[in-house]
């Protein structure tokens, strides 16, 4: 029993990734079909497998559509009603047909067009990018950063890797700006902010604007709402985000070139000097833990290093290539 109401289910959704397929590659599909669709693969994990199997099918046929056409007798080509039918449809002559004749020679296509065709963005130690996207949304990479880029029909959509970004997200209500940054996700309309993800701690500051913060593992719910002149640090994997007050131009620093700290250990202002340096520079376990306040004018490396040394009373010795403090 358990096989065959497997083998019923799995025909069910086949079924209907078939129909989900047709139905928004025919002429009168709209922004709502593309929408409901939309909802639909997120409803379940079996729905886009599902969705996606049939699509690769359909990919893998049009190549083959000079070949299968002329075995094909067909009506006329007609809009396959969107239904849910009481027994399972001839599903590959559907999707050999459709792919043949209707337009499904243009699904994939399509649906990566609906989507937005990913763009990746990266910058090496010591570089920084400015990005301006189609949209009207200004993007300013920090160094040694990655982030890729989806600006699809209904959503614009950014996944950030180990980065540090500010952005100026250009309002349009139709289309949230949704960020996946770590184990969250930062959605806006309109609005300006920075944030740093890196050794999978989250944190993002708010310029100008409201920020909306979820964690789809606490549910659907924000744990959020920032406005202008607050912030939100998050350590991945946890459940606990903390909300705190904060200087925007703390946060912003780093694009005017100076480096912030507040009461951070040396071990971490390293880790940030060494993403924008090209000479790693090193410390012993004991000496990273002591800490600093002040700004850092991050020019020449030499001088950045000499004023550590002379706070921490150090020594800086250099090799072809470190410098290590002592």
């Amino acid at each position: 029993m358990t096989g065959q109401g497997g083998s019923t289910t799995s025909d069910t959704l086949r079924d209907d990734a078939v129909a989900w397929l047709v139905r928004v590659q025919s002429d009168q599909a709209t922004a709502e079909d593309w929408s409901a669709l939309t909802d639909w693969l997120e409803a379940s994990e079996d729905h886009l497998v599902a969705f996606e199997a049939v699509e690769r099918l359909a990919a893998e046929l049009s190549e083959q559509a000079a070949d299968i056409t002329p075995g094909l007798t067909l009506a006329p080509p007609k809009v396959v009603p969107f239904r849910r039918r009481a027994s399972p449809p001839a599903w590959f002559a559907l999707i050999a047909a459709a792919a043949a004749i209707v337009a499904l020679v243009t699904g994939p296509t399509l649906w990566r067009s609906y989507q937005g065709t990913p763009t990746v963005y990266e910058t090496g130690p010591g570089q920084t990018r400015q990005i301006a996207l189609a949209d009207g949304t200004r993007i300013h990479l920090d160094a040694a950063s990655r982030l890729t880029v989806r600006l699809g029909w209904r959503t614009r959509r950014v996944e950030m890797a180990d980065a540090q970004a500010t952005f100026d997200v250009a309002k349009d209500p139709g289309r949230p700006f949704l960020i996946g940054v770590g184990d969250q996700q930062v959605r806006v309309v309109g609005t300006e902010f920075n944030i740093r993800h890196f050794d999978r701690a989250v944190k993002v500051t708010v310029r100008r604007g409201v920020v909306e913060v979820r964690q789809p593992s606490l549910g659907s719910g924000p744990v959020a709402r920032l406005v202008a002149g607050q912030a939100l640090s998050h350590a991945e994997g946890t459940g606990r985000s903390i909300q705190t007050v904060a200087d925007p131009s703390a946060a912003f620093a780093w694009t005017q070139g100076r480096l912030v700290c507040d009461d951070e250990t040396l071990g971490q202002i390293i880790a940030d000097l060494n993403r924008r340096y090209p000479t790693p520079i090193r410390v012993s376990e004991s000496v990273a833990k002591r800490r600093f306040s002040g700004v850092l004018e991050l020019g020449d490396e030499a001088v950045v290093v000499q004023r550590l040394a002379g706070y921490f009373s150090l020594t800086v010795h250099r090799t072809g290539r470190e410098i290590e403090l002592r």
